[in-house]
């Protein structure tokens, strides 16, 4: 799951990783730059959330995933451009800008729901100002990001033949 606004900066990281996916694998899967929800061999399901993570808990209920990754930019207080693991127990204490929702409700809605791990990355943005691009220092992370979870699908898909 990308979520965040491309609109403010920083805040677009984790809508921008599931983008970089999508192209990537695109012409592989037959994967649609347009949609929302996008598949890869029925195991693995790509999530441009936006700022309505919450619109996409029905799919995800639906497809029953064994493991859930969550992607966004959070004030957690670090040197922007940290990567962090933010504990489902712990993301109360975590600034999640753009959401309609807390991510602790949507956390504990699937988890209600759905019989599945949820991790959750955070990237401490540098900017989040309106109508900014990502800053930098976070689009190198996204590229580095991307080419790390492009090694961890490939490596998924290979055993899961």
């Amino acid at each position: 799951m990308g979520i965040g606004n491309t609109m403010k900066g920083d805040d677009g990281f984790g809508v921008l990783i599931i983008e970089n996916l999508i192209k990537y694998y695109k012409n592989k899967y037959n994967l649609n730059e347009n949609n929302e929800v996008n598949k890869i061999e029925d195991k693995i399901i790509l999530l441009n959330c936006g700022v309505v993570p919450e619109n996409f808990t029905d799919v995800l209920k639906r497809e029953k995933p064994s493991n859930i990754l969550i992607i966004d930019a959070a004030l957690m207080g670090e040197v922007p451009g940290t990567l962090n693991i933010i504990n489902s127990e712990d993301i109360s204490g975590v600034v999640f800008s753009t959401h309609s929702l807390p991510m602790s409700v949507i956390v504990k809605y699937l988890t209600y729901y759905i019989n599945t791990e949820i991790l959750i990355v955070g990237i401490e943005p540098e900017q989040i100002d309106f109508g900014k691009p990502l800053s930098k220092k976070i689009y190198e992370k996204n590229l580095k990001f991307t080419e790390r979870l492009i090694e961890l699908i490939d490596s998924f898909l290979k055993i899961n033949r």
